[in-house]
Order: C-alpha cells, then structure tokens, then sequence
C-alpha cells in the first residue's frame, strides 16, 4: 500500500464531445453517451500522445479531436522530441497525431482535478485549486474555450472558499463536490452544490450538506486530517442517480459514512433511501482520514463501482474495488462483489460494457486473504487491471505499468477506447514510454471468453463412471482420534492406553511433536496427523498382525500409511520389513526411507483384494521394528448379493433353507451330489458348531453340521463346477474339525488346489479356527476357465470340507468402459433419450474427473487437484490446458518494487485447488462456481470467470443448504436445479433462483423410474 493524498480530479467515463470539422467549431454529442465496446482495449497503447515530464494527469476529456488533459504537471514534450514545453496543470493535444496544441495555453495558477463539456459546443469546464485563470479571478471553477484556453466571460462560478474536487453536468445544472462550506458570499454548500450551467450562479437544486470527518475527531491523535466533503461524483446514464463519495459521515445530518446516493429529481435533488456500512471501519486511520478514491456508473446503468485505498484490513472494503447494484434500495447494503489487491490502493475505476478497468498502486487483485504479498488465488496485475463485471475477478487483459510509481490517478472510457492518467512514464515493464497519458484503442481488443450456458430441452453429458468408493475402516495406529477432513468417517484412536481392537498384543507406539511431509502418494483426504504418532512391533513374538472383518467377496483397497521418524533409523538401509495382506507378500524388504526419499515423510501404499471375509495384514521382521502409522480399508465396489451367487453344497448334508439366495443343495450319503467324485465318505453330527468371523453373516449353523471327508485310497477327492469362461468368482470354503480323534492342533493336515493352484498348504482346521467343533470359512477369488475345480491333497489324516459356496464377482470395468463419455437428450422433465456415444479420441482419463461444467465454447473440469479447460463442440474435445492464470511468464520475474527484496508479480494458485481431489459435482451459472464435496452437506460457490478460469479466493456457503453430501453431479436450467445421487443414480430437480435452490426436491429420473442411471464423474449440459 502507498499512502497516498486524496486525489483531487475527475473520472467521469462517458462524457465525449464530437469534432465537426467545419472552421474549428466543436459540438457537444449527447451527454452520457455509451462506449459501445464489443471488446476489451488493445494491450498495446496508442503512440499518438505526448509525454508529460512531471507531476500527475488527474484528468482527461476527449473534445473530439482533441484530448484536454489536467493535473499537477508543468512540462510535456511532443512524441519523439528532446524540448520542454511550459503547460502549467492544463494542456491540450491533437488526438490524431498527439501534438501539443500550441494555440491551447491558459495560464492556470493551480492543479486541475476535473474537466467536463462546456454547456455549448467548443467549451469545457475545468475545476481544482486554482484562484486564476489568464490572469482572471476564477476560484477552483471555470469555463474555457476549447480552440485556445480563453475564458468563456459569460460563465463566472462562485467563490468557492475551498478546493473544487469533481464536477458533472446534468442537464442544465453543473453538479460539483468538493472541500468547501461556502459557494460564494453568505452561500452555505457543504461539499456539494449545484450551479446554472451556463452562468455559473449557484442555486438551490442540490444543497445536501456533507459533514464531518469519516476518522478524525476533535482531540484525535495519530489520526490523519484531510478536509470535508465530496471527492467523486458519478451520474447514472439516466441522469436519475448521483453517487458521492468523499471525507464525510453524514449527509444532511444523517450517518451515510463515506459514501451517498442522491435521487436527482426535476426541482430537487434528495437522499436515496440506500446506505451502507461497509465503508464505516477506520483502517489505517493514521494515514488516511477517508480511503474512498473513485466512483463510476457503468453503461447500463445497472450497477457502479467504488475504488478504495486504507490498507489491508480482515473485514473491510479497504483497499478494494467493489461493485453496488443500482435497484437496491434501503439501509445494511452489501456489494455483489469486491476484488481485493491484498494492501494496495485502488484511485481510479473506469467501465465499458465489457470490462470494469481499475488502476492504482496495486500488485494483484483477488487476493483477500494475504497482506503485501501473494495469497492463494492472487493474480498478478501491475498498476492496471480488467475485471469481469459479473464476478470481480481478473480478465485475460494484462498490459500492466512497471514501475507503478503512486499508480493510475485517472481511468476514462470513450467509444474509441481507454485513456490512463498517472505519475509514470511507462506501460508495460518498461516497455511503452508514454508519459503520464496512455490511450489504449479499442481496435485490437479481444472480446472476453462468451458466459452463455446451454439449457433443456437439450444434451446432458456423462463423462467416466464414478467409482462406488466407501470407507469402511480408518485407525490412526499409535495415535489418539483424527477428525476426518474430507466428510468421511473420522481416523479411530489407538493409543497405549486405549488400543484399537484391531490388532494383536505385543506392540508398542510412538509419537512425534513435529509435523511430518507427505509424498504425491497420500490423498489429499488424509490430514497429515497421521504421521505423528505409529505401532510398531516389537522383537518378542508374535508378530504385529492386524484383523479387520469385511464381508465375504467385497473388492477393498488397503491403504497402509508408512513412514520413518525415528532419529536412529533415519538412514537409508536402517529399517526393513515385509507385509502380507491376506497372506499374499504385499511390501517385501520395504524401506521406508528409500521409499519416500527422506525421514520424516509419509507415503502409502495401497493394495486391492477381494475380502474373505476378514483383511489380515501381517508384518514381519527384516531389520529393526516393522511399524504402520495408519491403516484405512476403502471398499471400491458393491458386495456380491444374494443373486451372485452361482452354487452352494452342503457337503455331506441334506438340503439348508438360505436366509436369502439359492438354498444350500443337499449332498447326503443317499443323494451325493452331482459336482465331486466318488470315493469320499460323509460324516454328521449332532451338535451345533461355533464360528468365526470369517463366516459370513447368514450362512446356517447347520453347514457345520455335516462334513464329506476323503478315504485314504485314490482317487483324492475333487469337486468340478461349471462356470462360464471369463467370469471371476470367489470359491468360499467352510471348514472345521468335528471329530473327537483329532480335535488337536497337528491332528489333521491337508492341502486345497483351485484350477490347479495350491490355496491351502498343510491346513490344519483346529489350528486355523482356535479349536475344534468351530467353524471357519477360507475365500479366494479364481477367473474360471469353463469349470471351477478343487482338489484335496492328504497330508496327515483326511482332508475334509462342510460347505461350498461360489460367488459371482462383478467384473472390474475396463479403462475403456470407466473413462467413456456419453450423451443423452432430455427436457428436462420426462422424456429422456437413449444414450449416444462421444469419441474419446485422445484417451483421457474421465473416471478421476471431479466435476465438470460447460460455458461458452469450453470444457472445465477438475481433476489431479487442479482445474482444466478444452473446447468442446459436442463431438470433439480440443487439447486439454491446465487453468493457471496465476502465473505470467512475461510478469513472474518483474520486480514489484515493493518489499520484501525480490519480491514479484508472480500470484499464488488458489485453494480451491486442494478441494477438488473431494469434488463430486460443479456448475456455472451468473459468475459464479457453484459446487459440492464429499462427506458434506452445504452447496458452495465461488466467484469464476471464463476468460482466464480465474477462482475466487473466497469460498462461499448456499445459505440454508443441506443434503448434497451425496451429489454426484449438478446442472442448472430455466429455473431448475438438478442434481444426481451418487448411491443409486436418480435425478431430481428443484427450483433455483437468484443463487439459491428451493427446499423441496423432485425425482424426476433414474433406474428406478425410467431406467436411466445419471451417475458420472461428469454431469453437464452441452452443446
């Protein structure tokens, strides 16, 4: 922030005048004449103006073929030329060619601030701190002749016994603001008067009385003190509406702090039923006694913008430029947007229909949350900027000014293009010299990136399917409870006084005072917590083994989060261990400094199995303590039901009634069944079994209650079950020992081959259960080739089996299949279309995407943690670009000039990129990203524009939402939100309006409905 004095001039953005061209007359053009602009200004600065050398450019008016520039300079040299012209606070020069206008040449005795069209053609206002004009008593207000400076004798203003900061003419009126409290002799005008237009006799329109200061009091001290009264003025295009702004708290006696809005009526000008406090705070009240800097209408009149300095203040409108809606009305109004810099002053606003141009002291803009340096989501801007008008946030135009010097004290539209007024010489990095004054042209703008959205009737795309991800354990091992950060269940507490149930005895923890690193391999859902504490196994046996129940057949992930933090083993080569998951060696040898590349660093490793009904994770020993630091278990698809199952035998028994599914098919000595050999023997018992946990929940006792058993002569027993080539199953085989001989460990021994793969070695049911006359049940997932076969080996005594049961697994969808796009038309009400599919002609990955939406020609989408943009025509998607428009390869390395040493425009990517790894649906609509996550309830949104895919630093909640924890793609039309469920992939709808959806939602589609299913990592409507 530079402390800077209230700025005394004028930027009134749509006053021109027309040059006729006829014998050197001028003729005013109508008053409020829109710019017209299509575009944004060229980025590169007309070279047709001269270079001021000194002070500041308060003010421009384009006269038609002549600019009027006004400030506190006393030199200006033509383009190109070495000598001094003497133009002491007012010049003008020839808008073709930028010459000085050497038969322009009033002799002003002070700053100009303000210059506005003269009430005829050919003439023009000028107002500052001035007493004299060619010599002529005129005090801080006079009217001259544009063709040579003389002044227009008709017109004599009132003595204004204090400084004219800013003038505008409505109608036959000139309004004017400033630090006075008499407007001539005996004629009280605090701050603001009005004025005959073409006589300069005061009168009584407007005598709305500014007072006291916005910060000092009588008695103040280390407050700064600056004069009273009206800084600004901006009228409205329809000349109804006057905004003020200035160093004052109340208007006629009433508390409007800073800021007024006046009805401009036909006799009279009043109040506005409109305030606000949120120009109320101090700020850096030691420098500033008032930080409103400018104020301007745009075209449409709709809205205006005010521009602040005051420094950087949690809370505040300092240091902003904020935008405030014209049909508000009342008392507490709050803007629609504020674009923060982060500690730099914002002087001057100027709009089109395309852009809102700030200029100033400024570094960046959307940079809330940081102070004199970049915070996350700051763009880098250089004196200058372009906002998108519906969201505040920075637009692809970018030509800056380095150095910025105090910065840009004047901004003017006019339908030719953008004139900057400043105490610098250059645009660009030093690469434009235009001293003090730069004209950018309208001609070789770009337009911004178009805002349109597509509506329904129409296409809604489903990009990737959606991975039906659940996380069933989470255990922050040697540590105390983590609350989760990403929505889902919290990480569960092991410490030494409270262990997880989880895991065996004979294991110790560890915990650290000092946060770990973590590696690209840790999700983002996972707080770095974990890393702080671990389990480690001890050298006594046995060894640390885990055990976690998970049902029969459901495809999981185990996460294993690992890393060193003891100092005696911080070396490469110190600590090695294996693990086994399910008995299959997962980790052989790991090292887990090797691994991450350091101490101190956590990584994970993960691991997909299909459930036999308990995850058993075993360490072992290599060299030092085996440790874990977390354990997480994410099932990644359904459970088999019920109708997977394909057979179910109850070896040696008669027929069981199932709880659910085909019953369990007889297999008795008098009705063997079908699917195993001859030579094996049946055995039955009397008594019920107990079981573990391996026994899925359902499965009768009764199994247990009969058994065929294998004779000692050949051939081994065998069982063959038919099973369609291709699909993988999950053979479950349930086992015990019910026969007294050898209800011992080391009694009976056997072997299990599946397709010829030994599964079992050398099991012993007794050692396997805890005991005998106690059921357990063994699981492994094989992909048949026709025929499913188990074989028995004999190893001590006779191999055995009580029950069979083989499971349909679903199949794991192919890349193909996960990342295909489809579309399908719909009306948005009942009638939906057969889904059509779009080529994925260039592989991309579509199931990881986190939300996608489409505007104005492209494709956004979330996905690996940062945001993505392609075109997109409903066919073809163009080449993917990584949205970073907070980085500038021609801005990056340019220093600021500010401290701390070194530093430079470079900006910092925006926080919402860390929230995308748990997005689950996104959607544009009104300068505004709405979105939602994992595991929460509340619909959120931020600020975003299309033409850089700028993020708003800060994130918003849906007042009074609730329930969209579990969307899995949102898309807004006519009226209408629409949402999808991730659980089971139906549709609703609910109304929304101005930002916010109704209470009441309407399954309108989905499978249970229409068939359709709308889940997706990818929900939009599109071309």
């Amino acid at each position: 922030m530079v402390h800077l004095p209230a700025f005394r001039r004028r930027s009134f953005a749509l006053v021109t005048a027309a040059f006729l061209g006829v014998g050197g007359m001028l003729s005013a053009s109508p008053a409020l004449a829109a710019p017209d602009h299509s575009t944004v200004v060229s980025s590169v600065p007309s070279s047709n103006t001269p270079n001021i050398q000194d002070g500041t450019v308060f003010a421009i008016h384009d006269a038609g073929s002549k600019v009027i520039a006004g400030g506190s300079f006393t030199q200006v040299r033509n383009r190109d030329s070495s000598t001094d012209l003497s133009r002491n606070f007012v010049l003008a020069f020839d808008k073709a060619t930028g010459d000085v206008d050497t038969s322009f040449a009033p002799v002003v005795d002070g700053e100009v601030s303000a210059i506005v069209a003269g009430p005829t053609a050919g003439t023009v206002y000028i107002a500052g701190d001035f007493n004299t004009v060619n010599g002529v008593n005129r005090r801080k207000l006079a009217l001259i002749n544009v063709a040579d400076g003389s002044l227009v004798t008709t017109f004599k203003g009132p003595a204004f016994n204090g400084l004219v900061n800013d003038i505008t003419k409505v109608g036959n009126r000139l309004l004017v603001a400033g630090i006075f409290t008499t407007a001539g002799t005996g004629v009280t005008r605090n701050g603001l008067a009005s004025i005959d237009a073409s006589t300069g006799v005061v009168d009584s329109y407007l005598t709305i009385a500014l007072t006291e200061h916005h910060n000092w009091t009588d008695g103040s001290t280390g407050i700064a003190k600056a004069g009273v009264g009206g800084e600004k003025l901006a009228v409205s295009p329809d000349e109804k509406q006057l905004v003020v702004i200035g160093n004052f708290k109340k208007a006629d006696g009433v508390v409007h702090d800073q800021i007024v809005r006046i009805d401009l009526g036909d006799t009279a000008a009043a109040v506005a039923d409109w305030n606000t406090d949120r120009y109320t705070p101090a700020c850096k009240s030691s420098a500033f006694d008032s930080y409103v800097r400018d104020v301007a209408f745009a075209p449409s009149g709709k809205y205006f913008v005010v521009v602040t300095t005051g420094a950087s203040y949690a809370g505040t409108l300092c240091d902003t430029a904020a935008r405030w809606e014209t049909s508000a009305t009342g008392s507490g109004q709050q803007p629609t947007w504020a674009t923060y810099s982060g500690g730099d002053t914002f002087l001057s606003t100027g709009i089109s229909e395309q852009a809102v141009y700030v200029g100033g002291h400024i570094r960046w803009v959307n940079n809330p949350i940081s102070r004199d340096m970049a915070g996350p989501g700051a763009v880098g801007r250089a004196s200058i900027a372009a906002l998108d008008p519906a969201s505040g946030l920075p637009l692809s135009w970018n030509p800056g000014r380095n150095p910025r010097g105090y910065g840009v004290t004047e901004m003017m539209v006019t339908p030719e293009g953008l004139w900057l007024g400043s105490d610098q010489e250059w645009i660009g990095d030093y690469q434009y010299k235009r001293g003090r004054i730069a004209f950018f042209p309208l001609s070789g703008g770009d337009a911004p990136h178009s805002t349109s959205t597509k509506g329904l009737p129409g296409d809604v795309y489903q990009a990737g399917q959606a991975a039906q991800t659940e996380v069933l354990y989470r255990v922050n091992a040697g540590g105390p409870t983590l609350t989760a950060i990403d929505g889902g269940p919290d990480w569960a507490g092991d410490s030494a006084t409270a262990p997880s149930p989880y895991h065996n005895t004979g294991s110790s923890v560890s915990t650290y005072s000092t946060p770990a690193t973590v590696d690209s391999t840790v999700p983002t859902s996972t707080p770095v917590g974990v890393f702080s504490s671990e389990r480690w196994d001890q050298s006594t046996a046995p060894d640390m083994q885990w055990d976690f129940p998970v049902p029969a057949g459901t495809r999981v992930d185990v996460r294993l989060y690992l890393a060193n933090r003891y100092a005696g083993t911080a070396a490469v080569g110190k600590r090695k261990f294996d693990v086994y998951v399910d008995g299959g060696l997962k980790l052989n040898d790991f090292d887990p400094v090797a691994a991450t590349g350091g101490t101190d660093k956590g990584t994970m490793r993960a691991f997909p199995i299909v459930s036999d009904g308990v995850v058993d994770i075993d360490f072992g020993r290599v060299l030092e303590n085996p440790l874990v630091q977390a354990v997480e278990i994410v099932k990644t698809a359904p459970a088999p039901t019920a109708s997977d199952v394909l057979y179910r035998i109850n070896a040696g028994g008669p027929a069981l009634t199932a709880s659910s599914g085909p019953s369990w098919a007889t297999d008795s000595l008098a009705t063997p069944s079908a699917y195993h050999n001859t030579g094996s023997s049946v055995s039955t018992y009397t008594t019920n079994a107990s079981m573990d946990a391996t026994v899925p929940a359902g499965t009768p006792v009764e199994v247990f209650n009969s058994e065929r058993w294998d004779q000692s002569t050949t051939p081994d027993m065998q069982w063959d079950f038919p099973v369609p080539a291709g699909q993988q199953v999950q053979v479950r085989l349930y086992l015990a020992n019910r026969y007294a001989g050898t209800a011992t460990v080391g009694k009976r021994k056997f072997d299990v081959f599946i397709d010829g793969g030994l599964k079992l070695n050398d099991f012993d049911p007794v050692a396997a259960a805890g005991g005998t006359n106690r059921g357990t049940m063994r699981a492994f997932v094989v992909t048949s080739d026709g025929n499913v076969d188990i074989d028995f080996g004999r190893v001590l005594e006779n191999p055995l089996i009580q029950a069979i049961e083989i499971v349909k697994l679903a199949p794991v969808p192919s890349s193909t299949a996960l990342n295909s796009v489809t579309k399908r038309s719909y009306d948005g009400s009942t009638t939906v279309g057969a889904p059509v599919s779009v080529p994925n002609s260039d592989n991309t990955a579509w199931s990881t995407v986190k939300g996608a939406f489409w505007v104005g020609g492209d494709l956004f989408y979330g996905m690996n943690g940062s945001l993505y943009r392609r075109s997109f025509d409903g066919s073809t998607f163009g080449t993917p670009k990584k949205v970073d428009p907070y980085h500038d390869a021609k801005w990056d390395s340019v220093l600021t000039g500010s401290p701390p040493a070194g530093q430079t425009y470079a900006g910092s990517t925006v926080n919402f990129y860390s929230e995308i790894p748990n997005m689950t649906a996104m959607f544009y609509s009104g300068g505004r990203l709405y979105y939602t996550l994992a595991g929460q309830s509340t619909l959120f949104w931020r600020w975003f524009t299309p033409d850089t895919g700028t993020v708003g630093a800060e994130r918003f909640s849906v007042a009074g939402t609730t329930g969209y924890g579990g969307v899995g793609g949102m898309f807004v039309s006519d009226g209408k939100l629409y949402t999808v469920s991730r659980n089971h992939g139906h549709l609703y709808s609910r109304d929304w309006a101005a930002g916010s959806p109704g209470d009441s939602a309407t399954l309108v589609s989905g499978p249970t409905v229409d068939g359709v299913d709308w889940r997706a990592t990818a929900v939009f409507v599109g071309p």
